[in-house]
C-alpha cells in the first residue's frame, strides 16, 4: 500500500514511525510524509525513508492507498477532505473534527469511502480484556475517568474535553455498548480560550459516569475505574496495569504488551485495503463529539443538556 501521513510533528511522527514499521510487515510499500516544515520533511526522508511532500494541496495531486491526518484540529476538515473527496480511506485523529458540525460535513464527504478517527485506546490490552470479561463486573453501574497532566507542549486548539476526556467517553460506550442520554459539565478556562479543567456528570440506561479531565495538576493520572454489582475494574494507562476488585480479593491479570497505535494503525490499514481490519464507525465519531460538544455547552449554561438535542 501506499500510504500518505499529513502532519509528522507533534503526535503525527508517532503515526510515521508505526507506518514505517509496518512496511517491515508487508502492510505498506511507501510512505509519503506530508508537512510543510521543511526540517521534518528531511527528518522524515533520512529517518523513514518517506517520499517528501510540502504542504497538503501538493498532496492533493499525490497517488495513494490510504492517509492518516494527524494535523491541528481546526485543519482536520479542510485536510481529511482532500483525500476522502478522492475515495481515498482516511483515517484523522482525535478529535475528528473541530466542531460536530464539520464533522457532519466531512462524513458527507465521505460518502462511501472508509473514514475513521484515532481512538486508539480502543486497542489496549487491558481494556480489550475489559470488554472481554465485563460479565465479571455483573450489572454495570457507573464508570469513573481521570485524566490530569500539565498543560501539552503542541498548540491548543481544544480544550481538554476533546483532547482529554473524549478518551474515556469513548471508551465507555466500547466497552459496555450504552450511549449516554445527558450530561452535566462544570469547568472553565484559567488562560486561553478553551476549557482546562472540567468534571462530566453523565446518564446512561440504567448506569452513569463521571469524566474529570484538567491540565493543571502537576502528576499525571490516565486511570479509568468500571463498576458493578459483582466488582471493579480499573485500568491505569499510565502504567499499563490493569486490576478487578471482587469477592475473592483483587486479581491483577497479566497481559500481553502492545503498542496501542501499532494495532491501531495496521488495523485501518488491513480496513482500507479490504483485508478486514477493526476501526471506528461513524456513530461512534458522531455520538463522541456530540458528547463533547453537549458537555461544552453545559459549562457554558450551567444546565444539563440531552444528546438529543444536538
Amino acid at each position: 500500500m501506499k500510504v500518505a501521513v499529513v502532519g509528522i510533528g507533534g503526535w503525527g511522527k508517532n503515526h510515521l514511525r508505526v507506518v514505517a514499521q509496518l512496511r517491515g510487515e508487508g502492510l505498506v510499500d511507501t510512505i509519503y510524509a506530508v508537512d510543510i516544515d521543511e526540517s521534518r520533511l528531511r527528518w522524515a526522508e533520512k529517518v523513514y525513508g518517506a517520499m517528501a511532500v510540502r504542504g497538503v494541496d501538493a498532496a492533493a495531486n499525490i497517488d495513494v492507498d490510504a492517509a492518516i491526518v494527524a494535523t491541528p484540529t481546526t485543519l482536520h476538515a479542510a485536510h481529511a477532505s482532500v483525500f476522502l473527496s478522492r475515495g481515498i480511506p482516511t483515517l484523522v485523529e482525535k478529535p475528528f473534527a473541530a466542531s460536530l458540525q464539520e464533522a457532519y460535513q466531512l462524513i458527507d464527504i465521505a460518502g462511501k469511502t472508509l473514514v475513521s478517527t484515532g481512538y486508539l485506546l480502543r486497542f489496549h490490552q487491558g481494556v480489550r480484556y475489559v470488554k472481554n470479561n465485563l460479565d465479571k463486573l455483573g450489572r454495570f453501574l457507573t464508570a469513573y475517568g481521570k485524566r490530569t497532566s500539565r498543560w501539552p507542549l503542541r498548540p491548543g486548539d481544544v480544550g481538554v474535553v476533546k483532547d482529554l476526556a473524549i478518551h474515556d467517553i469513548d471508551l465507555v460506550t466500547y466497552i459496555t455498548g450504552l450511549r449516554a442520554t445527558s450530561v452535566y459539565a462544570s469547568g472553565g478556562s484559567t488562560r486561553g480560550m478553551y476549557e482546562d479543567h472540567v468534571q462530566i456528570f453523565s446518564h446512561y440506561d440504567g448506569a452513569s459516569a463521571i469524566y474529570e479531565a484538567n491540565w493543571l495538576t502537576p502528576y499525571k493520572f490516565r486511570k479509568l475505574e468500571l463498576t458493578g454489582e459483582q466488582g471493579i475494574f480499573i485500568v491505569d494507562f499510565a502504567t499499563d496495569e490493569i486490576y478487578f476488585y471482587g469477592e475473592e480479593g483483587v486479581y491483577r491479570p497479566r497481559l500481553e504488551i502492545a503498542e496501542p497505535l501499532l494495532i491501531q494503525d495496521r488495523e485501518f490499514l488491513k480496513a482500507a485495503s479490504g483485508r478486514g481490519g477493526e476501526v471506528v464507525n461513524r456513530e461512534d465519531i458522531i455520538y463522541t463529539m456530540k458528547f463533547c460538544e453537549a458537555a461544552i455547552l453545559s459549562i457554558k449554561t450551567g444546565r444539563a443538556v440531552s444528546l438529543g438535542d444536538l
